[in-house]
């Protein structure tokens, strides 16, 4: 690189200097552009660290993003992997029962706190699957609540 550096010099030298310093500057421009390019892509990379599948039940499809832990951000590590540990729970319930409900009250005020902790602590990071999963889960878990409360009682003898 140095060397790279003293030929480009030295060959400049040889060039008249306004045309010198206009190499020099398109020369600076363009690396500037290349490493603001590699910046992006490492950001891109770093975005999309998080992964992304689709959860099914029932026949509906409901997306589950969950971030490696050596991939978390440095601010926001703590609320994204305790929103995602809310998630798991749900999701475990869900594939526990058919019918029982999937969260209690405390639970549910703990997944939609979660849910805000991440919005304020990285207000620019797209949370929008974690929250298609909580709404799928919460609109299951009333579904289920709606069915129990609404199902004839058990005739006792």
């Amino acid at each position: 690189m140095k060397k790279t550096l003293l030929l480009l010099f030295f060959g400049l030298g040889t060039l008249g200097a306004a045309r010198a310093q206009g190499v020099l500057v398109n020369g600076i421009g363009a690396g500037i552009g290349f490493a603001r390019m590699m910046h992006k892509k490492a950001a891109d990379k770093k975005k999309d660290a998080a992964t992304a599948t689709a959860g099914s039940y029932q026949g509906k499809n409901f997306p589950m993003q969950r971030t490696p832990a050596n991939e978390l951000p440095k601010k926001g590590a703590e609320q994204i992997s305790g929103l995602e540990q809310e998630l798991d729970h749900a999701h475990s319930a869900l594939l526990a029962s058919e019918s029982g409900p999937l969260y209690t009250p405390e639970q549910r005020v703990a997944l939609q706190a979660a849910i805000a902790s991440v919005a304020q602590v990285q207000p620019k990071a797209n949370i929008a699957a974690y929250q298609a999963e909580a709404a799928f889960y919460l609109a299951e878990d009333a579904r289920r609540q709606q069915a129990a409360t609404s199902a004839p009682a058990a005739p006792t003898n």
